[in-house]
C-alpha cells in the first residue's frame, strides 16, 4: 500500500484489565492497558476473555501497522524482554475521551463489563447499525518513544 493510498481497516483489539506478576526469570507480563491481541472483527469472545480484557473495535491505524501493536519491548543488544507489550491504551485516557466509561467496573474481575462491544447471553457481540469503530488516533501510547500514535 502506498503512502498516497493508505488502507485503514476496522480491527478489534484487546486491552488487558489485570496486572500479571513478573515471571521468575524477571520478564514482565502484561499490565493493565497493554494491547495483547489484534484481530479482524469477530462475532464474540469467551467468558474468561470478557472478564480479563476490554475489547474495542477500532480504525485509524494502517493495515500493516496492526500486527506491531502486540510487539514486546526488547533490548536490541541482548534480546532480553523488558516489558510484555510495547503499546498500550491507558484506561484514564479512554475515560477522558469517553466519559461514560467506568474504570472501576472494567477492573472488577467479578463483573463482565464490555461497554464498547456489547455482549448477549452467549457472549456474542451485539452490533447496532449506528455503532462506529473507535478512532484510535491519539489513544495508543508507545512505551519506547513516549508518544501517542
Amino acid at each position: 500500500m502506498s503512502e498516497l493510498d493508505p488502507n485503514y481497516p476496522v480491527m478489534e483489539i484487546a486491552i488487558c484489565l489485570v496486572d500479571y506478576a513478573p515471571l521468575p526469570s524477571g520478564h514482565e507480563r502484561a499490565l493493565v492497558g497493554d494491547i495483547v491481541a489484534v484481530r479482524k472483527p469477530s462475532v464474540g469472545i469467551g467468558v474468561k476473555e470478557a472478564k480479563l480484557y476490554l475489547w474495542l473495535r477500532v480504525e485509524g491505524v494502517e493495515d500493516g501497522e496492526f500486527p506491531k501493536l502486540v510487539n514486546y519491548i526488547m533490548d536490541s543488544t541482548s534480546d532480553v524482554i523488558y516489558d510484555k507489550r510495547r503499546y498500550c491504551i491507558s484506561l484514564e485516557k479512554l475515560k477522558e475521551n469517553y466519559p461514560d466509561f467506568d474504570i472501576d467496573l472494567a477492573l472488577d474481575q467479578d463483573t463482565i463489563y464490555q461497554p464498547f462491544l456489547l455482549l448477549d447471553d452467549d457472549y456474542t457481540f451485539i452490533l447496532e447499525n449506528d455503532v462506529q469503530p473507535f478512532q484510535v488516533n491519539g489513544l495508543i501510547y508507545d512505551k519506547i518513544t513516549g508518544d501517542y500514535l
